[in-house]
């Protein structure tokens, strides 16, 4: 291994060496432990339903209540058409801090897509960060809470879909929405990111978009419409 080299020489790169080797390896258990996610939901605005939200928890326990995975489905139908919408109207997350870390910041990242898109053709994460809101040190360490609001209307979870071909489909399509986080944390001599990503595969769930009924079947219901009315006269 040392071939060429002087006897003293030697000496010197064994050491040098095995002082690589026994350096300390730097651990960190500091880590995003609970994050969650509010969607806003309406159908359609042509109902008399109002839009609803609710907060689901991601992991850890910040809302309650969890969401649904992408094979149970939000169980929601959306028509795009008639002015339905999914909106992001905010999140949370918690952070736990140990040594030097500390959080500087958590971003909950998310991204639509059709249900059995190839990984390579799904769209780039969208970003959304949460603010610092407060801390508290139940056992000598320090727990951040984080947590942001969005105004009514700015974060359309359904942009960048196709509109267009949402009034051709013949039958409702079904959507995946997919989420992960992350907090930047820092230490005394360098940063690593902390990831909350379901063990790397993120968290899903699904929800339909429906399409605007077709002019036949607003003929249809018409005529049915019309008959109805005919026979409760005579």
């Amino acid at each position: 291994m040392f071939c060429g080299f002087s006897s003293a020489k030697r000496y010197q790169a064994f050491f040098v060496l095995a002082g690589f080797f026994l350096l300390p390896l730097q651990t960190h258990a500091s880590a995003l432990y609970a994050l969650g996610v509010g969607l806003t939901v309406d159908a359609n605005t042509t109902d008399a339903i109002a839009a609803a939200t609710t907060y689901y928890d991601l992991s850890g326990t910040t809302n309650g209540r969890f969401l649904p995975n992408a094979s149970t489905s939000l169980g929601i139908q959306i028509n795009p058409n008639q002015g339905g919408s999914l909106l992001l109207a905010g999140a949370n997350g918690k952070t736990w801090q140990g040594g030097t870390d500390d959080a500087q910041n958590v971003n909950l990242f998310w991204r639509v897509y059709e249900s059995g898109t190839a990984l390579a053709s799904r769209p780039a994460f969208n970003s959304y960060n949460l603010l610092y809101q407060n801390q508290w040190n139940p056992d000598g360490n320090v727990n951040k809470y984080w947590q942001s609001t969005s105004a009514p209307g700015t974060v359309n979870l359904l942009a960048g879909l196709s509109g267009s071909a949402l009034g051709t489909i013949a039958s409702p399509k079904t959507y995946t929405l997919e989420f992960y986080g992350s907090s930047f944390m820092t230490y005394n001599g360098g940063s690593f990111t902390a990831f909350d990503n379901n063990g790397g595969n993120n968290y899903t769930t699904s929800f339909q978009l429906v399409p605007e009924p077709s002019t036949a079947s607003l003929l249809t219901l018409a005529i049915v419409g019309a008959m109805t009315l005919r026979r409760r006269r005579s």
